[in-house]
């Protein structure tokens, strides 16, 4: 089941000026998500790959427990 929500936090992945991977933080904290960034920016290429967190638009799916993004209405990049 889909369900629209407003100002979810995500973490977003910016490859080459368009968004390729979007994640939902669970527990939906700013400061989890300025964490997990600073998790992958220390494993990924900075040069090359952008991470940004903050309040999108979404399309959520829950499947099996898991909320996950399945489209970004507006985001604020």
């Amino acid at each position: 089941m889909e369900v629209v929500t407003k100002g979810v936090i995500a973490l977003c992945m910016f490859y080459q000026g368009g968004i390729i991977e979007h994640t939902y933080i669970k527990d939906q904290k700013m400061s989890t998500c300025l964490k997990m960034k600073r998790t992958v920016e220390r494993s990924v290429n900075p040069q090359n790959v952008r991470m940004a967190c903050g309040k999108v638009d979404v399309v959520l799916e829950e499947f099996m427990g898991e909320t996950k993004i399945v489209k970004i209405i507006k985001e604020k990049y």
